[in-house]
């Protein structure tokens, strides 16, 4: 192969990749500074022809390379979004692959053939992910720059009357967890069928260890609640405490999930998969508090 026709097929390769409105131009600049580049290789280090322009052509990369100088790259996901979605992508597989344990566990399947089951729900949520962002960065691409607006950052303070609130319908939801059939009978005004009330009897085996133990968790959740709305901010102990009572707790429901709850079979499963949401659900506010807690030490500069 001549010189020529190496650095004619060089030229094509790379042209190929172009869009054809820039293939003419490309090909006279590409070809002109390759030719540059062989005539001051030959004047620092004469020889063969060929061997010259094979370590110019070597000397500029692969024709992929090349022609990825000449055009925009095409970018489905903006850089600046990659983190974030890595972290929602991983976020989203653990809350899938607990969700599919949690189930296995209530239908008292095989765990791995409930993992199974789970990947096209994964697969499905890096769908979302992926489409959601590239929609994304391709509006973002076509608006105006927005203008920055200041937003507050995370501080220990809390909101006391929200604080208030949830305490209320905590404690509200503990009332009705330890005396159903009473909070059945007030919500009905005594009106509810005997099966309703039958339907809501707790099975021996749970009042005997799970219950309780259930029920000491709730308690002190409220209590260390209670003492954080006292303080009106959260103070570094309770940065400590908060995570690991709700890894704690979430780890005692999945235990009470795994067996019976209530004496019924429609309302034991209705109930565990109340609960198995609920841990779900504790585990994404977790991993928030945590991700919140580090923005703040990270500003304030302090643990």
């Amino acid at each position: 192969m001549t010189p020529d026709e190496m650095i004619d097929g060089y030229v094509a390769e790379v042209v190929l990749l172009l869009p054809h409105r820039q293939r003419a131009d490309v090909a006279r600049e590409l070809r002109d500074l390759i030719a540059q580049e062989v005539a001051d290789a030959a004047e620092t280090r004469p020889g063969r022809a060929d061997d010259a322009v094979a370590a110019v052509l070597t000397g500029f990369g692969r024709p992929a390379e090349v022609a990825a100088r000449y055009r925009a790259p095409i970018v489905v996901i903006d850089p600046a979004d990659s983190r974030r979605l890595f972290t929602l992508a991983a976020g989203g597989a653990v809350l899938i692959w607990a969700g599919a344990l949690l189930g296995g566990l209530i239908e008292h399947r095989d765990l791995p053939a409930a993992l199974d089951e789970a990947t096209p729900w994964l697969f499905g949520w890096l769908g979302l992910l992926v489409t959601w962002f590239a929609v994304a960065a391709w509006w973002r691409r076509r608006r105006p720059v927005p203008v920055w607006r200041p937003r507050p950052v995370p501080t220990d303070r809390i909101s006391r009357p929200g604080r208030v609130a949830a305490l209320v319908f905590y404690v509200a939801g503990t009332l009705a967890l330890v005396y159903p059939a009473t909070m059945l009978e007030l919500i009905s005004g005594g009106q509810a069928a005997p099966q309703a009330y039958t339907a809501l009897a707790y099975d021996d085996d749970f009042l005997a260890v799970r219950g309780p133990v259930v029920l000491g968790l709730l308690v002190l959740s409220l209590v260390l609640q209670a003492v954080t709305i006292g303080q009106g901010r959260r103070m570094p102990w309770n940065r400590h405490s908060e995570p690991i009572l709700g890894l704690i707790m979430c780890a005692v429901l999945t235990w009470v999930v795994s067996e019976p709850v209530f004496v019924t079979s429609l309302a034991d499963r209705t109930a565990k998969e109340i609960v198995a949401l609920l841990i779900l659900i504790s585990l994404a506010g977790l991993a928030f508090s945590l991700r919140r807690d580090r923005v703040r030490q990270a500003v304030l500069g302090r643990g």
